[in-house]
């Protein structure tokens, strides 16, 4: 009886561990970096960029999307920088109020148009974001064409001359 009952606890510590064993050496999915949608993110200082590309129908302008977060108490003004096909850098900004996010681009948001540059659907496009003196960081936003949920968020095309 004690030989069945030792065989018995013996086959039930083999089988716990052999099913989580992997568990003992493969990271946790939710401590690693990991972006749900279509956008990329990235944090700079107190400001995260989350959910962040570009919409283009033909490639020359595209309106950017993102939701930035500021954990900070002050408000920033967050720059934006991309070189046009022409090769000469442009420079927005976005203001952003202390403990509060500003989502750009979407149906109900405020729009950012990147003019004059060279970014076909399916391809990544540079932009750099920077605010006060903290160091920036260039990101390769994903362009998307304007289809299924971002059918109608692509900037109106400018007429050829």
């Amino acid at each position: 009886m004690r030989a069945r009952l030792a065989a018995s606890a013996a086959l039930v510590a083999l089988l716990a561990i052999g099913t989580t064993g992997c568990t003992f050496i493969t990271d946790q999915a939710t401590t690693t970096k990991y972006d749900p949608s279509d956008g990329i993110s990235a944090t700079i200082g107190d400001i995260q960029l989350e959910n962040t590309a570009l919409v283009t129908a033909d490639g020359t302008t595209a309106s950017l999307l993102i939701n930035i977060v500021n954990h900070s108490a002050y408000g920033v003004d967050v720059n934006v920088q991309y070189e046009n096909a022409d090769k000469t850098k442009v420079n927005d900004s976005v203001f952003v109020n202390g403990n509060s996010v500003k989502s750009l681009g979407g149906q109900d948001a405020g729009k950012l148009v990147l003019s004059g540059i060279d970014a076909p659907a399916g391809s990544l496009f540079p932009v750099f974001f920077q605010y006060g003196d903290v160091t920036g960081k260039q990101m390769w936003l994903p362009v998307l064409a304007p289809n299924g949920e971002y059918a109608s968020l692509a900037p109106e095309s400018t007429p050829a001359p």
